[in-house]
């Protein structure tokens, strides 16, 4: 994919002007990871902002325990580093590749003057902070009052919406890893294993090594109150893998 191509798979460029988006990499320099090397650290100074150009970078921390957590997993067209960028701070996670990438780098002050420059990409920014924030507080109203299952209940049907096979069954393919699903969830990744496999006992779902069966969505969605049947809103992840719960 050439470089202006995956500019506008970014909120803050999509809908720019050809020229305008173009004109953006004269801001930035390409930069090439093997699987396994390291991107930043949490306590690395936050000083650029990382576009993935292909391949796929890992987020995670460390517990208390010493034990990793995956934060989620970041594709083709998503960015890294922006929301921290024009403060003192430092990046909120450790990011390595799982597999060779290509990201564009846009230094911080390089993306200061493209603002300066274009003051709609600031404007942009504004809205997509703004929709991340909304999402942020429903996430947290969902973790305060809604169960383990309920949740699991919504967010599988949230990724019916996103365009999966509408036949009966439906299959559910390339889902998010059992980590990144528990992470979506505010839960842990042998409590989301557990109530999968509740759901799979009463012949609602079956899950299988990257994809999961919904053998009647209409019993499954007949778990959730009605208003929730009528506020899903699809989760946005840039590339999924295998789930693995078995």
């Amino acid at each position: 994919m050439e470089n202006c191509e995956v500019l506008t798979l970014i909120p803050y460029f999509r809908g720019l002007k050809k020229e305008i988006v173009c004109s953006i990499l004269e801001y930035s320099r390409e930069k090439k990871l093997l699987k396994g090397e390291r991107l930043f650290m949490s306590c690395d100074a936050c000083t650029s902002l990382y576009i993935i150009k292909a391949g796929l970078i890992e987020m995670s921390q460390l517990g208390e325990d010493g034990k990793k957590i995956v934060l989620h997993h970041a594709g083709q067209g998503a960015f890294l580093g922006d929301t921290i960028l024009f403060s003192e701070g430092k990046y909120e996670a450790n990011a390595y590749a799982l597999k060779d990438s290509e990201l564009l780098v846009i230094e911080k002050e390089g993306f200061e003057n493209l603002i300066h420059t274009y003051p709609e990409i600031g404007i942009r920014m504004l809205a997509d902070f703004g929709t991340r924030i909304k999402r942020l507080k429903a996430f947290a109203a969902e973790i305060a009052l809604k169960d383990v299952r309920e949740r699991i209940i919504k967010l599988l049907l949230e990724l019916v919406t996103e365009g999966s096979s509408t036949g009966t069954p439906i299959v559910l393919t390339n889902v998010p890893t059992q980590d990144e699903m528990a992470f979506r969830i505010g839960t842990v990744r042998e409590v989301l294993c557990r109530e999968l496999h509740k759901l799979e006992k009463n012949n609602l779902v079956k899950v299988k090594r990257g994809e999961v069966i919904i053998y009647d969505i209409k019993k499954l969605s007949a778990l959730l109150p009605e208003e929730e049947r009528q506020n899903l809103f699809p989760i946005i992840l840039p590339e999924r893998h295998s789930l693995g719960c078995l």
